[in-house]
């Protein structure tokens, strides 16, 4: 009888252990809760100053909540239509680890659909060249493939894009070494030339 019980309590630990974080939390349900209103129900944000995150990969959208539960990276109070002010680094401070990977995994499923962004097509030519020398190697296909486990840039927010530029430049984002030794070395031409071939949809 006293085996039996043993064996029960190891298969239920072994049970426990290899159950998938998204049985510890809905992703969905968390999602609609603690994001849906600033990035949207299926992570297509609406609003030009919020990012899109849908189809970015699990790994891309844990690395960001970490830097901003860490406070390595600031997250902007923001207030949507019709909801509550929001601050990324209090939103991923009152996620566990396990409600962190359960949203991702559920953003890394849905479709990203590119912004409907207005654009300098001259200067986007001019920046897919740049791109393709300074960028392509860690944010390839333009800017578009998830699986480089980066922000997928291609069709993202130009607003968002500017933003998020000048937080670079002035090293208020934190970013690898590898890309802050070529981020630093663009003029404001070229950055703006980026920006626009992004906001084309890194084409």
């Amino acid at each position: 009888m006293i085996e039996l019980k043993k064996l029960t309590v190891v298969a239920a630990l072994a049970a426990l252990i290899a159950m998938p974080a998204a049985s510890f939390a809905d992703g969905a349900a968390i999602a609609k809760e603690k994001c849906a209103a600033c990035h949207g129900k299926d992570g297509n944000s609406e609003d030009p100053k919020v990012p899109k995150i849908a189809g970015f990969s699990a790994a891309t959208i844990t690395d960001m909540m970490e830097e901003y539960r860490s406070g390595d990276r600031k997250g902007d109070k923001y207030k949507p239509k019709d909801g509550a002010e929001t601050d990324m680094n209090e939103v991923a401070k009152s996620l566990s680890e396990e409600e962190t990977e359960a949203v991702a995994e559920y953003y890394a499923k849905q479709k990203f659909m590119p912004a409907n962004n207005k654009f300098d097509a001259k200067l986007a030519k001019k920046g897919a060249k740049i791109h393709d020398k300074r960028c392509e190697k860690c944010h390839s296909e333009g800017g578009s493939l998830a699986e480089d486990d980066a922000a997928i840039l291609a069709g993202q927010w130009k607003e968002y894009l500017e933003e998020q530029f000048e937080e670079l430049s002035k090293g208020e984002r934190p970013m690898p070494k590898k890309m802050k030794k070529k981020f630093m070395k663009l003029n404001e031409d070229q950055k703006k030339a980026l920006i626009e071939f992004y906001a084309a949809g890194g084409k």
